[in-house]
C-alpha cells in the first residue's frame, strides 16, 4: 500500500492492551504529522529515521498507543520510503523503546 499525506493524517491507533503501557501518544503523533509532512513535500524524513525512531513510554497508569500497530503502520511507511529513496544506512533491527 502506498501512503498519501492524506491518508497519514487520517491514521488512528488503539490504546496499548491493559497491562502494557505502549508508545507514548504524543511522541507517535508528532512523528506521525512529520511523515504527513513528508509525504506532501514539507519535511524530509527518510526510511533510516523511519526505521531507527524510538517513542518513550506514556506515565504510569495511563496507555499510550498499541506498539504493535504502530510498528506495523511504521514498517509500510519505511518501506514506501525506501522505495522512493535511497537508503543512507544499511538496515537493522528496529528498536523503539529506551
Amino acid at each position: 500500500m502506498s501512503f498519501t499525506a492524506e491518508d497519514v493524517r487520517d491514521v488512528q491507533f488503539d490504546n496499548a492492551p491493559f497491562g502494557r503501557r505502549g508508545y507514548a501518544k504524543a511522541e507517535v503523533d508528532e512523528f506521525v504529522d512529520r511523515v504527513a509532512l513528508t509525504l506532501a513535500g514539507h519535511d524530509d524524513i527518510s526510511a533510516a529515521e523511519v526505521h531507527h525512531v524510538r517513542f518513550g513510554r506514556p506515565l504510569l497508569g495511563r496507555r499510550g498507543y498499541d506498539e504493535q500497530q504502530v510498528d506495523e503502520f511504521l514498517d509500510a511507511v519505511e518501506e514506501q520510503f525506501a522505495a522512493s529513496r535511497p537508503r543512507r544506512t544499511p538496515a537493522r533491527a528496529r528498536t523503539r523503546q529506551p
